[in-house]
């Protein structure tokens, strides 16, 4: 049973290093730059807010953006999962937000930017 139980856990090892490989930062850059630098940039806010260490920092709180009251009062962390989800659909996920913004089809879209913009809070 002790067998099976390590067996199991070095799949999943195996399964998210595989989709972590899969992760494309340099086509997540260029999906950025032609979907989101309308509205976004990495240094400084614009009709949204800069995206530089947007990974891992809490919904509504870039310094000296003004959000919705949706956002203020989301009171969760982005992470892949929440990136992923608000990325497929804004409005859907987060009802009230002010971003017009259709959504992103592609799953593979959606995790490639999410690479490029974990990629920034390293640099």
């Amino acid at each position: 049973m002790k067998q099976l139980g390590f067996l199991l856990a070095l799949g999943l090892c195996a399964i998210s290093g595989t989709a972590a490989a899969a992760c494309d930062a340099a086509a997540g850059q260029k999906l950025f730059e032609s979907k989101c630098t309308a509205c976004h940039s990495l240094a400084e806010h614009k009709v949204g807010p800069r995206l530089h260490d947007v990974y891992g920092r809490k919904v509504g709180t870039a310094q000296g953006f003004g959000y919705t009251p949706t956002l203020e009062q989301a009171g969760f962390t982005w992470n892949a999962e929440k990136l992923d989800a608000f990325l497929s659909g804004p409005m859907n996920f987060l009802p009230g937000t002010a971003m017009a913004f259709g959504g992103l089809r592609k799953q593979d879209d959606r995790q490639n930017i999410i690479c490029f913009l974990e990629q920034q809070n390293r640099s």
